[in-house]
């Protein structure tokens, strides 16, 4: 799987919780130059949007609809806190919870959520890598005999599982014979496959620790 495409996810999460503080922010900075008062509501619109009365000067109604609409939420004579902006009194929000914090709250948790699948993604390719170019200084060189190619069921992607490589070697100090399995590969390696044997970097002290060397094949397109 593309590394660049992986990192989609992330950076699509960070731009959304990046939305949502600057929006909370926004939100923040400007009940600082807002009035607080009371207001009741008068109606309710749609899906349970309250239409909210107040009067920031005697004899000046005004009317404003809240932005987030619930059912079950507010109902008709309810009393409600609320800010508005004395040099424009129609600029006005309900002081509460879920009006204050649900849009942004909505778009971290998509964000956060992006973030998380992201990196779940990226860490474990980032600690093959890491594996990789350790047993690459370190590890042992072995010839391992190409056994099979096999399909990952553990490892998806659209719901199609990923492509292994699988050897096998027999470790001459010890008489085990050991079996390697290769990364996950997102294309079938089947027509690129022309060698008997594979080489598989092992670290000497513990063979469970490989890695099957795959830069004969081709890389998959961006």
């Amino acid at each position: 799987m593309n590394d660049r495409w992986l990192w989609t996810f992330p950076v699509v999460g960070a731009f959304l919780i990046a939305i949502a503080l600057v929006l909370q922010n926004h939100r923040w900075n400007e009940e600082e130059r807002m009035v607080r008062t009371t207001g009741s509501v008068v109606a309710l619109m749609g899906r349970g949007c309250p239409l909210v009365e107040f009067f920031p000067r005697p004899g000046e109604r005004i009317t404003f609809t809240g932005e987030v609409c619930s059912r079950p939420g507010y109902a008709e004579g309810d009393t409600v806190e609320l800010f508005y902006d004395p040099l424009e009194p129609q600029h006005a929000h309900i002081d509460s919870f879920l009006q204050n914090w649900f849009i942004s709250l909505i778009l971290g948790a998509i964000g956060l959520f992006f973030t998380l699948i992201g990196l779940a993604l990226l860490i474990p390719e980032a600690l093959v890598d890491s594996r990789r170019k350790r047993l690459k200084r370190k590890g042992q060189a072995v010839q391992a005999q190409f056994v099979e190619i096999r399909r990952n069921p553990f490892s998806t992607f659209n719901n199609v599982p990923a492509w292994q490589l699988v050897c096998q070697w027999c470790n001459p100090s010890t008489g085990e014979v050991h079996l390697f399995y290769s990364e996950d590969l997102w294309f079938d390696p089947q027509p690129f496959i022309g060698n008997e044997f594979l080489q598989v970097m092992v670290d000497p002290n513990d063979p469970r620790r490989y890695s099957v060397d795959t830069s004969f094949l081709p890389r998959l397109a961006d």
